[in-house]
């Protein structure tokens, strides 16, 4: 949580020099401490090549997904979807927001901007200690519930920028919907991959998971570079775009309801 608004703070007082070097000190010694770090190691059975294991593993953990648990592939549709079109635009407007459209004054925009990826930080960890907190609650019908929160959370940003012409109350308010956002999408994230671990075989559990972080982190970066295109098209209407977002998220939401009340 502190570590984005030191790098803001820093960035702002020192330039970008400074950080870097910090940075890579830092990386530097990440990695001498790696050095001691003894994990112990089981060789597994093998009966072909790295690439023969990957392709075997891989068409085992798809057919998984799509024929004998479906309900799995439809998690992960879900779960690409909103990475998609939420969480890359949160990813992508965050900076843009706060560093372009707003006018504030450069050095005090890159403070502000570390404060927001500290606040990031701090709604996953609020997050991570609900999903434990309110675990008994949490059921799994009621998953769709979270991602409409989700979508909710991202539609008074588009209507502060559209509404409100005070760029302290705009980013006030941009930060605590990423906030509530980062809440919400967390528990959800929890709570899908508990869901997903006791469907799969622990034989399948590593393949499965592995398939799903491969095809939902793919969906954010297509994510990515839509709402970079988006947002230069919808330059003076950066509220559409948000808005746009918040729309078609809440259209998955919706349908993820009626996927996990039937189960």
């Amino acid at each position: 949580m502190t570590g984005p608004v030191i790098g803001g703070i820093l960035y702002s007082a020192y330039g970008l020099e400074t950080v870097l070097l910090i940075c890579g000190i830092c990386f530097f010694l990440s990695a001498v401490m790696e050095i001691f770090i003894k994990i112990p190691f089981q060789k597994q059975i093998s009966g072909g090549n790295i690439w023969e294991t990957v392709k075997k593993d891989f068409t085992k953990s798809v057919y998984f997904i799509r024929r004998e648990k479906p309900v799995v592939g439809k998690c992960l549709l879900v779960i690409s979807g909103i990475n998609l079109f939420l969480s890359a635009m949160i990813v992508v407007a965050l900076p843009y927001l706060i560093t372009e459209v707003l006018s504030f004054e450069e050095t005090r925009a890159n403070t502000l901007y570390g404060f927001a990826q500290g606040a990031l930080a701090g709604g996953g960890l609020a997050g991570a200690m609900c999903a434990g907190i309110f675990r008994e609650k949490l059921t799994i019908k009621r998953a769709g519930n979270l991602l409409t929160a989700c979508a909710l959370s991202v539609l008074p940003m588009s209507f502060t920028l559209l509404l409100t012409p005070s760029e302290t109350i705009n980013y006030m308010i941009i930060v605590l919907c990423c906030f509530a956002v980062m809440v919400f999408s967390t528990v959800f994230s929890v709570q899908m991959m508990s869901f997903i671990q006791t469907e799969t075989p622990k034989n399948l559990v590593g393949k499965v998971i592995a398939v799903m972080i491969t095809v939902s982190t793919c969906a954010q970066s297509l994510g990515n570079a839509l709402y970079g295109i988006l947002f230069e098209l919808g330059k003076g209407a950066e509220f559409a775009v948000i808005l746009f977002s918040g729309i078609v998220s809440l259209s998955i939401a919706m349908k993820t309801k009626n996927i996990f009340a039937r189960l």
